[in-house]
């Protein structure tokens, strides 16, 4: 089918010739892995092998489906602002105030900026991830966070 003077066939062209490009590099972590001594070598296999499965997920994803056009008129360029700020400010207190506080205000303020509706939400979900998170890690795995407080 021709659309606007360009052909399916390009399209699957441009997506595969990406496509294959990634699937390569992920390749590559793999094999990379395997050069590593005892269990350090599963991290990168395993990281490199689910990318590799995701990566021609993808690339048969984008073959079966038309991309449509972004729409500029649809993005909330106001969320995206208040993210990339939200960020910033993130990444300055991240080492003074530490992860829990830092991460949670973090979360309230991605998730504020978002319009979500609930405020006992906007609170207690950065709240719970966080602290779920700060126990694997911390407690269980015994991996150190910044913490000013614990």
């Amino acid at each position: 089918m021709i659309r606007s003077g360009i052909r399916a066939e390009d399209g699957f062209q441009a997506c595969s010739g990406k496509g294959r490009k990634f699937v390569k590099k992920n390749v590559i972590v793999f094999y990379s892995g395997m050069a590593f001594r005892g269990n350090d070598k599963y991290f990168p296999m395993i990281i490199g092998g689910g990318m590799v499965i995701v990566s021609i997920w993808m690339l048969i994803e984008d073959m079966r489906t038309q991309k449509a056009s972004i729409d500029l008129d649809k993005i909330n360029f106001v969320a995206i602002g208040i993210t990339i700020v939200a960020l910033c400010i993130y990444i300055l207190l991240f080492r003074k105030i530490g992860y829990v506080l830092s991460t949670i205000l973090l979360g309230i303020s991605i998730i504020g900026g978002l319009r979500y509706n609930s405020v006992k939400g906007i609170i207690l979900w950065p709240t719970f991830m966080v602290l779920v998170i700060f126990v694997i890690f911390k407690i269980l795995l015994k991996v150190p966070l910044p913490t000013v407080f614990l």
